[in-house]
């Protein structure tokens, strides 16, 4: 059982999830539960993507020491397993995905595993642009339990938070990168690290942390925030001079720990101020 958790990645498949059950109550008040229901289609819909990759990417997690534990790649669990399960939770989740938003959220739903396991797992040992790539699937959780809560795809208030997601993918993966970075070259992953000189790596994650926490005080600014005009954006300028100077002075922990915290922070504010 525990092989099978490991599997499905839990803590992945339950933030995605988390993700989308923010779009969900984002859009507003669950009268429906479509919105709960395609929250729980992407955790699903997650959870067969991870199990596919760990099948896909199984040689490769074995030389890591982080990974050489996952159940195909320590051979707890078979290759066929794997991705018959694999199989099985992509049905599951694009069904749910249809049940709650119909052909809209399923042509949604149907491009998550193709941009994460079709071009993201093959491209990661060729280019650490791969994440580009990749982060288009990671930023569309929020999209999918907004549409099947009842909004419209192309509303620009869901937008602009799917924006916010998709800018947060790129540096927190790229930090995890180099926290972990003898572990991904010993494996044959391409680094951002390892294809540029220091002096283009720091200040190319630097625009990307800049560009983020910019967008982040963007989101706000549209939201209004009301009452919690005080706090948030204080919040957002001085973690995001922060984390710019914590990358900057290579400190990469610290940047790191502005870049998760803010995230959730402005979501529960986001939240917070549409109810």
């Amino acid at each position: 059982m525990r092989e099978m958790l490991d599997l499905f990645r839990p803590r992945v498949s339950l933030a995605v999830a988390g993700g989308a059950m923010f779009g969900a109550f984002y859009y507003g008040p669950p009268h429906d539960g479509m919105g709960l229901v395609s929250a729980f289609g992407a955790g699903v819909l997650c959870a067969g993507c991870s199990a596919l990759n760990q099948v896909q990417e199984r040689r490769r997690d074995r030389l890591m020491l982080r990974t050489r534990n996952r159940p195909v790649a320590s051979g707890h669990v078979s290759p066929r397993t794997g991705l018959l399960l694999s199989l099985l939770l992509f049905q599951v989740g694009l069904v749910l995905f249809f049940v709650a938003g119909g052909w809209t959220l399923l042509g949604l739903g149907v491009s998550v595993p193709i941009i994460y396991n079709g071009l993201y797992t093959p491209l990661k040992p060729k280019t650490p642009m791969a994440l580009l790539v990749g982060a288009v699937s990671g930023a569309l959780p929020p999209l999918t339990g907004w549409v099947g809560a009842g909004g419209s795809l192309v509303d620009p208030t869901i937008l602009g938070v799917t924006m916010i997601f998709y800018l947060w993918q790129v540096p927190h993966f790229w930090l995890l990168h180099e926290k972990h970075r003898e572990d991904y070259e010993r494996a044959g992953f391409a680094t951002l690290h390892s294809r540029l000189s220091e002096g283009m790596y720091r200040p190319m994650l630097a625009l990307w942390v800049a560009a983020y926490f910019l967008g982040l005080g963007c989101l706000v600014a549209m939201a209004g925030m009301a009452a919690w005009n005080w706090l948030v954006p204080p919040v957002i300028v001085l973690g995001g001079g922060w984390a710019l100077m914590s990358v900057l002075g290579n400190h990469r922990q610290r940047a790191a720990t502005a870049v998760y915290a803010s995230l959730p922070f402005t979501l529960a504010a986001l939240l917070i101020q549409s109810y």
